[in-house]
């Protein structure tokens, strides 16, 4: 197994097109990093030079302790799955997944005859390990179909035995689970986690969907226009968001982000003033421009029971303007003066739209941004 690094990495299409932009991330080995972003952020370009079919314009691409940007990709010792999958359509599943390792392996036996005894040797371990993958995957009964006799999920988990079967030192995911629907997606994530747990290969895996960034990656990678925002465990990331981006990108349904001004060491919203706690730093942008973040699980309906003490300090008058019912909770879409906010309410409640009512803000967890910068204060 190895680890994989970008050294001062860049990327330029054309003149002027920086797809990927001074990048320096280090992924350990055996981790599962996440590089998560919205489209065009260079996510998958990022990916796509440590697998050989990108070439970085700068900088270095590591894997272990070798420099592999001039080393050819079926050199690189990685296997890859990609969004679409990319298997045969002539062939069964047992040759989709045996195709690559045949090629490999059976080179060297090309030209001699085979049935002799090394030839038959290597051929016993393809299927072996063939056999494996497909038990490891749950496809057994499938290694007889083609794949126009698959669903996507089963398709899917060809496309990652085939992966498997390489032994590589890294495992390359791009948005692997995009094509599945919501229930075997879920289903499919937690394949993907217990089968890293099992082999222990590093992976890098990519997607723009924010929650299987936080529900899959040891670290996450938040990445903009080429330029890596943040990079941290997902429980720090959403506590601790480095930037205004970062925030509003990570977390469902997204953080409110708020005009504000530090006004005698509290923070004035307009339609609302909250006294800021534990955060010293924001006190040295008194009488300055900011943006108050505030996530909409840390508003509670203050006629529910919960840990949050209410006091003035805390509570403001809202109108409940939506309210959208999950199950086991309600989103809420509030109005105080001009201000809108969206709120994630317990199932308890009792609001109805087009009523006033009272909410308590969880102070602690406020979150001040510079209004030029957009860097996180504190």
């Amino acid at each position: 197994m190895a680890g994989v690094a970008f050294r001062n990495i860049s990327k330029v299409f054309g003149k002027d097109v920086k797809a990927v932009d001074n990048l320096n991330l280090e992924i350990k080995d055996k981790e599962f990093m996440v590089l998560v972003g919205p489209s065009g952020c260079g996510k998958t370009t990022a990916l796509r030079m440590i697998a050989g079919l990108e070439e970085a314009t700068d900088g270095d691409i590591m894997i272990g302790d070798v420099r592999v940007n001039d080393v050819p990709p079926k050199d690189r010792d990685i296997a890859m799955v990609f969004q679409n999958y990319a298997l045969y359509p002539h062939m069964n599943v047992y040759d989709n997944i045996a195709f690559g390792l045949r090629l490999r392996e059976l080179k060297g036996f090309f030209w001699q005859l085979t049935h002799s005894a090394e030839a038959k040797k290597v051929k016993q371990d393809i299927d072996d390990r063939v056999k494996e993958a497909a038990r490891m995957l749950d496809i057994e009964k499938y290694l007889g179909r083609r794949p126009k006799e698959l669903s996507g999920g089963q398709r899917q988990r060809v496309a990652l035995a085939r992966a498997i079967v390489r032994k590589p030192k890294v495992f390359l995911m791009d948005e692997p689970l995009s094509n599945l629907d919501a229930k075997l997606r879920v289903q499919t994530r937690y394949e993907l986690i217990s089968l890293h747990r099992k082999l222990g290969i590093t992976t890098i895996y990519v997607t723009h969907d924010q929650v299987e960034a936080m529900t899959m990656g040891e670290r996450m990678a938040i990445m903009r226009d080429g330029v890596l925002q943040q990079c941290d465990r997902p429980e720090l990331v959403y506590a601790h968001p480095a930037n205004k981006f970062v925030a509003g990108f990570i977390g469902s349904p997204p953080m409110n982000f708020l005009e504000a001004t530090i006004i005698g060491g509290k923070i004035d919203a307009g339609a609302f003033v909250l006294p800021i706690v534990g955060n010293e730093a924001a006190r040295a942008y008194e009488g300055k421009k900011v943006v108050l973040g505030i996530r909409p699980e840390e508003i509670y309906d203050k006629s529910v029971p919960s840990n949050m003490t209410a006091s003035s300090d805390n509570t403001i008058k809202a109108t409940v303007d939506v309210m959208e019912p999950l199950g086991h909770e309600y989103v809420a879409y509030l109005k105080v003066g001009d201000i809108k906010l969206v709120a994630s309410i317990d199932k308890e409640t009792k609001l109805k739209p087009l009523t006033e009512a009272e909410f308590c803000i969880n102070l602690d967890r406020l979150h001040i941004f510079d209004a030029d910068t957009e860097e996180a204060v504190g």
